[in-house]
Formats: structure tokens, sequence, C-alpha cells
């Protein structure tokens, strides 16, 4: 059994003294974005908040799990810009309360991702595996939550049922995505570190490749397989008319000048699924944040 912890010790200056050094270090250079990482003189976030890459140290030292390192340090793997990360990074931190238990906080966020994945998946028959793979793994974090503490092996058949109802979805479908994030979830954040994170960034995936395919089929664009087809047609063709087989080949422009429609589809596809990035990691960064602002004993820090 895990013994409580209670973050940041139960000191508020602890919470401060933290979020000034990770401050300190974002600004110093020698941040990275490489996930719990230290090579002695640079690294990630949580890397330079330890001067080391040990997660048992971080657990010591701060009282948070491991679960939240891997996602202070996945929030800025996943953001575009290393300005977008670090503010990120800081917000999750300051999101953090003074002196409670956050091991059960890992089970509420993974619940509240798996209720939206049930959403997403409602148009699937009621009998189709994958619904039935995320009720079962949704039971078993609702179970941790009541503090029945599910045995490994109950973990392994949630886990082994929601791959093999993935497996059954077509490659790269939306089914096959958000089975994906079904199989990340099925793990207890007690005892595994990277579950929330890899849970967190599987959901953005899904929910972004979702809403960018219904939103070409709405628009009536090319799709992204159908226009790459098309770049490397075209690429063999030039190939076969230029005498240097060194020479460049400016797929792109050859696209726009001889294909419009097509062009202007592939232009419209990457602005969507930029816009869509961008709102679902909105979203999910909202649920991490609003899980932890609703956490028992929750103490603002006054720095």
């Amino acid at each position: 059994m895990l013994t409580m912890m209670q973050s940041f010790q139960d000191n508020p200056a602890l919470k401060c003294s933290m979020l000034q050094k990770a401050q300190a270090f974002q600004a110093s250079g020698d941040w990275n974005s490489r996930p719990v990482y230290w090579d002695g003189k640079g690294g990630s976030l949580v890397g330079g908040l330890l001067g080391s890459d040990d997660l048992d140290q971080w657990v010591e030292e701060s009282g948070l799990p491991k679960w939240m390192a891997l996602l202070l340090d996945m929030v800025a793997v996943i953001l575009p810009s290393a300005e977008d990360a670090k503010a990120a990074q800081i917000s999750l931190l300051e999101a953090l309360p003074v002196g409670a238990d956050l091991n059960a906080c890992g089970n509420v966020v993974l619940v509240h991702f798996l209720k939206e994945t049930e959403t997403d998946i409602a148009s699937l028959s009621e009998n189709h595996p994958l619904r039935a793979a995320l009720t079962d793994v949704m039971a078993l974090h609702d179970a941790e939550l009541a503090g029945k503490s599910p045995q490994p092996a109950e973990w392994r058949k949630a886990r082994s049922e929601a791959i093999a109802a993935t497996d059954q979805a077509v490659p790269d479908s939306p089914e096959a995505k958000f089975g994906a994030v079904i199989e990340a979830a099925a793990w207890n954040p007690r005892t595994s570190r990277s579950v929330v994170a890899d849970t967190f960034r599987s959901w953005i995936n899904a929910r972004r490749d979702a809403a960018v395919q219904q939103k070409v089929g709405e628009q009536g664009l090319i799709s992204f397989e159908e226009t790459k087809k098309l770049l490397d047609r075209i690429h063999t063709e030039e190939r076969k008319t230029r005498k240097d087989p060194k020479e460049f080949i400016h797929v792109f422009g050859i696209l726009e000048e001889r294909y419009p429609k097509e062009h202007k589809d592939m232009m419209d596809f990457h602005r969507i699924q930029h816009e869509e990035a961008i709102r679902q990691r909105q979203a999910a960064f909202q649920i991490i944040i609003s899980t932890l602002q609703n956490s028992q004993d929750q103490v603002r820090c006054t720095c």
C-alpha cells in the first residue's frame, strides 16, 4: 500500500521556492523539452529542479507523485514553441495544491479523459469492443478511487482487452486513435509514472485527428493521403524528365501551379490541423488544471 504524501511537503514556501527555481532554470538557457532528462548541466524542467533524473528523489523532495513529473515535462513536448512550453509548465506548477495527497488525482484525471472519450465513441454500437474496453478501464479507476485497489492482474486483463479491441479497428481511423487512448489509460497511476502523460498526449492526438477528418469530409477537401500520393506522383514524373538526378524538385511549387484546387485543399488541411491541435491541447490542459484546482485541501500559494 502506498503511503499518503503531502504535496510540497505541506509547505507553501516549498512551492514558492520550486516555482522560482523553475522560472530561473527556464531562463538560464539550460532548459530543454526532453522528458525527465538531466546530463549534469542541463535538461528538462524536472531534471533542472532535481539536478538529476531520479524520480524517487522527486517524490521525496516535493511530495508530488511520479506521474506529475512526467506530465510536467510532457506539456513541453507537445507545444510548438519553447515560450508556450515554459508558460504551460509554470501554469501547471501554479495549479498544484499545497498539502494534498495527489495519489488519487491521477485516477481522477484519467476518468475525465475516458468520459470525454466515451462521448467521442458514442456512435459505435453498444456491444462494440472499444466501448466494453473503455467501461472496464474506467471501472478500475473508479474502484481505485473507492479504495478497493484492483490487483495488477485486473489491470493487465483490461489492457489486453483494450489492445485487442484497438487492433480490430482500421489503422489510423478515429476508432483506432480512441482505442489508443483507452490503452494508454489502462494503467494505475499509483504505480505507473507515465500513464497520465501518455493518455494526455494520446487524447489530444485522437481528438485532433477525428475533428480534422470530420471537417475535411464536410468541406470536401482532398485527404492528406491523396495529397501525398499526388506529390509522390509529381516527384516521380518530374524525375523522369530531369537530366540531373540530383536536381532539386520543388513539388509544392508544381502542385500550386498545376493543381491549384489540390494545393488549396492541402493548405486548408494544414490550417485545420493546426487549429484543432491548439483547441485540443487547450481542452486537455483545462481538464488537468481544473482537476488539480478541485483537489482536496487546496492551499493557494501567495508567491
